[in-house]
């Protein structure tokens, strides 16, 4: 459920009309947010008007909303947040569905970052601080360690583990897995040869990762073999293809025994409109029910359980599969 505090304290009516009962709103939060410690209390309050702002207006006057935001001296306040500074510069508003890989690394505090984070103003990690603990970015970092973990336990019942990860990204879990040393091969596929050359680069020495540069709709049409990998893992569920492509296409290079796991933000948290605004993400989110109508596309018969879950924070929710011996 949203948090309802997030609202409050604001202007009762957002109407965008009345620019100058907003921008005095604005004014306020701004001055607050630059006086020591009251930062992450402004960003709570700002998280809190973008959603009553994306509420209120239609797509039009949302985007409207956005323009006004980024033009008053907030967004000045915003971009000593590196999170923000980076989604933008990588991006600009409002043109991604989820964080690149830097701001993924911020988010992890990998070393990479560091000498992002060693410039911030006191107001800059202020900011920082906070939105790494909002809902969506928290859950992102959280799988990450969740990812790892998966890893290490099939490796523990399949003895020379090979691995597919769909949608790799810069795969920094591969440096959090412990058994590391029971992995035969590790398959990343990702459509861009920069991201693959940044995946490598950042991989721990002896992992034997091979990079799969072809698009997912690729993967689809002609899958990577059939019954090849103990384990494959989606992340983040595409728009496309289908979900229910990628999955049949998924389970289908499985080996007998293996697990096929497909994960998707959860429904939109109360941040969400922030996170449009300032970050440009506008993550596909799904409800359960979605990731429950995947439990159909493998055949029953070759299905030893299957189950959708949500993560500890309920920001995730993930499909699993386990292909019959």
């Amino acid at each position: 459920m949203p948090d309802a505090t997030l609202t409050t304290g604001l202007v009762a009516h957002l109407d965008l009309s009345d620019r100058r009962g907003l921008a005095e709103a604005l004014d306020d939060l701004v001055e607050q947010a630059w006086e020591p410690g009251w930062a992450p209390y402004a960003l709570r309050r700002l998280v809190g008007l973008c959603a009553r702002l994306r509420n209120d207006n239609d797509i039009t006057g949302w985007a409207e909303a956005c323009a006004l935001l980024r033009t008053h001296p907030v967004q000045r306040l915003m971009l000593e947040d590196p999170l923000v500074a980076e989604s933008q510069g990588a991006y600009g508003p409002l043109a991604a569905t989820g964080p690149c890989a830097t701001v993924l690394d911020l988010l992890l505090e990998h070393d990479s970052a560091a000498g992002l984070v060693g410039r911030l103003s006191r107001a800059g990690r202020d900011l920082f601080t906070a939105t790494t603990e909002l809902g969506y970015p928290a859950a992102l970092r959280a799988q990450t360690r969740f990812l790892a973990r998966v890893v290490d336990g099939m490796a523990e019942r399949r003895p020379q583990l090979e691995v597919l990860t769909l949608g790799a990204h810069h795969l920094r879990e591969a440096g959090l897995v412990t058994a590391g040393h029971a992995v035969a091969r590790w398959v990343a596929q990702e459509s861009e040869a920069e991201t693959l050359g940044r995946l490598r680069r950042g991989l721990p020495p002896g992992l034997p990762v091979r990079g799969l540069r072809c698009g997912l709709a690729y993967f689809v049409r002609r899958p990577y073999l059939r019954g090849c990998f103990d384990l494959i893992m989606v992340p983040e569920m595409p728009a496309t293809p289908t979900p229910e492509a990628l999955v049949d296409a998924a389970f289908a290079a499985l080996k007998p025994g293996g697990v096929l796991l497909v994960g998707s933000a959860a429904e939109a948290p109360i941040e969400a409109a922030w996170m449009e605004a300032y970050l440009g993400w506008q993550p596909r989110w799904r409800e359960a029910g979605e990731m429950e109508a995947l439990l159909a596309v493998p055949p029953a018969r070759d299905l030893v359980r299957s189950q959708v879950f949500h993560s500890l924070d309920a920001r995730r929710v993930y499909a699993r599969f386990e292909r019959r011996g």
